[in-house]
């Protein structure tokens, strides 16, 4: 028997063996991936920690895996630097979505710097640690690599979690390894948990200070409206959107709307697609045609606008401010039987929800909007089609539903300022007349 003080080791010995078997896979899924979104192949050397190291010494580095996590930081950054403009913020994510994101706020002014996370070997995490030379690390949602988090604890990194979740899969994976992610739990410096239940498996797994904060995606502000981007430019009286869909939600939406355009005489409404991956626009432009729908996409929309029977968003970036054009919006990943994605996007927008019946990864939060009338939740695409004739056919429905979704995001607000309490103890202290900032320290009381 292998004596119990030396499995955890045994663990971290089999996760690296596997990781340097895997990192030429990984190279040749990013290539591959690039064929339909170049992002991936752009910045490959970054994969490799080969990239340039930031221009200034981040005072934090913040990590988010993509898009939604990239937004929450983007709250965080924001209050952040409205607090601490010297701040410098070094940001990584894994995705080109997350890039793009984390690119437009470096755009708009924050003080960030972009780069794409290495991927997960001691090797190469040592490297982008010992030349970005960070002095606190931030890992939002559920962002637990296991070389990452060791090689900042190694180099003297305080490390925290933030916004921290752990739906059904996930935690039955931390379970499944707790060999490997209970020591890793219990270096964090601390854990901000969105909830009460997800505090209590965080701190079963391990970890030794978890405080609850509240979910930061209640914060988000709606999004401000793409210049050149309006109403007038779809030419039907009725707008609804199906966005984050996944493969097969696609084809329920196209049916849905053939019924919902026959009850109208097959004019009056249009549909906006938006699959959860831009890279699959052309599949999902391709499935609109062969239902004998006219179908264009969103990029080749012009100043005159469009009567096409559906619109697919093939653009990164434009969907928060479309929710905002949309009578009625359907959330994807629910029908699909994936664990739903992320309602709070088109309800910040003011437009009425539909979401599926699996939303495991949001369980807490839309348990909250169904049970104020500010969702509608649906067992399929039988109710997809019920729920949007309601929403369509009385607006003042609508107005009511969007209402009381606004009345809990308000009253689910404060995260980010309970947030920004804990990471405070990680900054340099403010400037003094001679313009020298005090030590960080890693006490959080």
């Amino acid at each position: 028997m292998v004596d119990r003080q030396w499995r955890p080791a045994l663990a971290r010995l089999g996760y690296n063996l596997a990781i340097h078997l895997l990192i030429p896979v990984a190279i040749l899924h990013f290539l591959w991936r690039s064929r339909r979104e170049a992002g991936y192949r752009r910045h490959l050397g970054e994969r490799l920690a080969s990239g340039a190291p930031p221009s200034r010494r981040p005072d934090l580095w913040i990590h988010a895996v993509s898009l939604g996590e990239m937004r929450v930081a983007g709250t965080l950054v924001r209050a952040l630097a409205a607090a601490r403009p010297t701040l410098n913020v070094l940001l990584t994510t894994v995705t080109p979505a997350g890039r793009a994101e984390a690119e437009r706020m470096r755009v708009a002014g924050l003080p960030v710097e972009v780069r794409y996370l290495p991927l997960d070997s001691p090797a190469l995490m040592r490297r982008f640690i010992r030349r970005a030379r960070p002095r606190a690390l931030v890992l939002i949602e559920t962002e637990l690599w296991p070389n990452l988090i060791r090689q900042a604890r190694l180099a003297g990194l305080p490390a925290v979690l933030v916004n921290a979740r752990l739906g059904p899969a996930l935690r039955a994976t931390y379970r499944r390894f707790r060999l490997l992610y209970g020591p890793l739990l219990r270096t964090l410096t601390w854990v901000a948990a969105q909830g009460p239940g997800d505090a209590r498996e965080f701190r079963h797994l391990g970890a030794a200070r978890v405080e609850v904060t509240g979910n930061l995606k209640f914060d988000l502000p709606a999004a401000p409206p793409e210049p050149g981007l309006d109403r007038g430019r779809f030419a039907a009286a009725q707008l609804w959107l199906a966005g984050s869909t996944h493969p097969g939600e696609e084809a329920l939406a196209l049916d849905v709307h053939r019924r919902l355009q026959a009850a109208r005489g097959g004019t009056g409404i249009q549909l906006l697609l938006a699959p959860r991956h831009p890279a699959r626009s052309s599949e999902v432009i391709a499935l609109a045609r062969s239902a004998g729908f006219s179908v264009i996409a969103r990029s080749a929309i012009d100043s005159a606008g469009t009567s096409a029977d559906v619109i697919v968003l093939d653009t990164l970036g434009e969907l928060a401010s479309l929710y905002a054009l949309a009578d009625a919006a359907f959330v994807g990943g629910s029908l699909a039987a994936l664990g739903g994605q992320n309602p709070l996007e088109p309800i910040a927008a003011g437009c009425p929800v539909v979401i599926g019946p699996d939303t495991r990864n949001f369980a807490d939060m839309v348990a909250r909007l169904r049970d104020a009338g500010a969702l509608l939740q649906v067992a399929d695409a039988d109710g997809l089609l019920r729920a949007l004739e309601r929403l369509l056919g009385d607006p003042a429905a609508g107005r009511v539903q969007a209402a009381r979704a606004r009345e809990v995001i308000g009253a689910n607000r404060g995260a980010t300022a309970h947030t920004l309490q804990l990471l405070e103890a990680l900054l340099p202290g403010p400037p003094d007349a001679a313009g020298h900032g005090a030590p960080a320290t890693q006490d959080v009381r």
